[in-house]
């Protein structure tokens, strides 16, 4: 729970004091913005982006998804979600079939293709990672994580 000297502090939008440097979800701002564009020009050459990128590594980790799931697990519209899915689709990096339990639903998995391609991404993505997190020990990536996880289980419970 924030206090009342902490509604007064620079982080607090409302407040006098209140500078955007000091606001953690500025630096969250940038900081996806910078990796986003990032990985971009990483992966551009390979027919990839940071958006297609994240829809590999999420069925990579969770094997066959629904639209809805993968747009759950990317935080992003189904809309967005469906046009990349097809796009990759067409590239045959993923297939893509109706869910045996109901035909409504469209589930999406990675192809022997997508499988090479991801781990072609992995390597080139790889050295941005270390980049990123230079001077970071493990201790306080899990500190960011835990602190992270937090905001975005607080702003769930609205």
């Amino acid at each position: 729970m924030v206090d009342k000297d902490e509604l007064a502090s620079s982080f607090f939008p409302l407040s006098e004091d209140f500078r955007s440097q000091d606001f953690p979800f500025y630096w969250v701002a940038r900081l996806n913005a910078k990796y986003s564009a990032d990985m971009d020009v990483l992966l551009k050459p390979h027919g990839l982006s940071s958006s297609k990128w994240r829809v590999l590594m999420i069925l990579n980790e969770h094997g066959r998804l629904s639209m809805s799931e993968i747009a759950i697990h990317a935080v992003a519209k189904l809309s967005t979600i469906t046009k990349i899915v097809y796009k990759m689709q067409e590239a045959g990096l993923l297939k893509t079939s109706p869910s045996p339990q109901d035909g409504r639903v469209t589930e999406v998995e990675l192809t022997v293709s997508g499988e090479a391609r991801l781990a072609v991404a992995r390597e080139l993505t790889g050295r941005l990672v270390e980049k990123a997190f230079a001077g970071l020990g493990k201790d306080e990536i899990v500190y960011i994580n835990q602190c992270l996880s937090k905001i975005f289980r607080n702003l769930n419970s609205l």
